[in-house]
């Protein structure tokens, strides 16, 4: 009986906020949409910085008061709170070993979401409270940066649908995609929280998602994206009562769609199809990992060199220095070391785990398809950046670590996501 009054005050909790809780949520993804939709359109070039930088720096204005209010030092087992606590030690560490007064530096630390600062802040939204209205509220931010990415590459297609090799019309395809829009795919593994329309507009936009992929030929944004779709067939596939049917089904589907893949690979003479085909056998990578294994010494192996740590690569034509390397595991090692990626799998593999083998709802296997398919896009792309994705997988590690989330029924579930 007492067990059972537990379980009952535990899945209360879930669902019990109040309005000045509610209110803080509010400004803290205000202040989150409002840093990030600013910064992605400074990509294109073609904006007054003055105004959006300002707009960024509001973001942060309600962003991280309201962070700091949410956060609530509550763990669900102690081997979490451990190699949290560690993990934000570690954090700290490149934090400081990179940082120093210089405008530009500062500049590049608040107002950078992808090579500044608040990435290594991230892991903090963990301890927000594990409760279903931050996840119905993520859903709703989702659908947001993806309405924006439809909005931003209606306004700024001619640059994304540039022929040409062409630097900025890269760049673009990046950060709108990367910033914006891949998270969508969130909304579709967890498909059945949503209405049939939630689904189709998530749908929609991967779709464009990967045709601006497709037409600069983005491999590395290809694989996140049409990777993503195989993580909603596994769920649906889960989900299904008829999984020989469903099997049967994509087989054929798939091998038509790779037919008319060699098909247009190896007759169309259509020009985006020609750069694709260009740069399907073009080796970007290992020049620069030779480089960076070259210039990394013995103790750099196991620290990093911190947040602004370059390696000597030229190369490159703006310098002999990179701060980065497109291979984010590796970019990770360089910034914190061996420690900072086995930090990150101590508390990642468990995760998944649990979310996957010891789960009764989609939302927790969701979360840790999430988690380990950022593990594996650390190989491709850069994806430890403060963007919604990165958010999602901290998130997420809270859900997967929650004995409570992980054993909710899927009926509940649906009913609360829907009403």
């Amino acid at each position: 009986m007492e067990i059972t009054t537990n379980i009952k005050q535990r899945v209360k909790s879930l669902l019990t906020y109040n309005r000045e809780e509610l209110i803080t949520l509010n400004l803290f993804w205000i202040g989150f949409l409002l840093y990030t939709l600013a910064w992605t359109i400074t990509a294109t070039r073609q904006i007054n910085y003055i105004v959006f930088q300002s707009i960024q720096i509001l973001g942060v204005l309600l962003m991280v008061p309201a962070a700091f209010r949410l956060i609530k030092f509550e763990f669900d087992n102690q081997y979490q709170k451990i190699v949290f606590f560690l993990i934000v030690f570690w954090a700290f560490f490149i934090f400081f070993r990179g940082f120093y007064f210089d405008k530009d530096a500062l500049k590049q630390m608040i107002l950078n979401p992808w090579f500044g600062a608040f990435l290594y802040f991230v892991p903090w939204v963990m301890l927000f409270p594990r409760k279903l209205i931050y996840y119905k509220k993520i859903f709703s931010v989702i659908l947001i940066s993806g309405l924006f990415f439809v909005l931003y590459s209606l306004k700024y297609r001619g640059f994304l649908l540039e022929p040409e090799k062409n630097v900025l019309s890269r760049d673009i395809v990046e950060y709108f995609s990367k910033t914006l829009a891949v998270t969508v795919s969130f909304i579709l593994m967890t498909y059945v929280y949503h209405t049939k329309t939630k689904n189709l507009i998530a749908l929609g936009i991967l779709l464009l998602c990967i045709f601006f992929a497709l037409v600069r030929a983005r491999r590395g944004l290809l694989f996140m994206t049409v990777g993503s779709l195989f993580l909603v067939f596994v769920l649906f596939w889960i989900n299904t009562k008829y999984k020989v049917v469903m099997f049967m089904v994509s087989g054929g589907f798939l091998f038509v769609l790779g037919s008319v893949a060699v098909y247009l690979l190896t007759s169309s003479d259509a020009e985006f199809v020609t750069f694709l085909q260009q740069r399907g056998t073009e080796d970007t990578r290992t020049g620069v990992e030779v480089y960076f294994y070259k210039d990394m010494e013995g103790l750099d192996w196991i620290v990093g060199r911190g947040m602004f740590g370059a390696y000597y690569s030229p190369t490159m034509s703006e310098g002999n220095y990179r701060g980065t390397i497109e291979t984010d595991y590796l970019n990770m090692i360089l910034k914190g070391g061996l420690i900072q990626l086995v930090l990150f799998l101590l508390i990642f593999l468990p995760a998944i785990y649990k979310g996957l083998f010891q789960s009764r709802n989609t939302l927790s296997k969701a979360a840790a398809l999430w988690i380990l398919f950022w593990l594996i896009n650390t190989h491709p792309s850069t994806v430890q950046v403060f963007a919604l994705n990165y958010l999602i997988v901290w998130f997420s590690v809270g859900i997967c670590y929650s004995d409570t989330i992980r054993n909710l029924s899927e009926k509940g579930l649906r009913v609360y996501f829907r009403s």
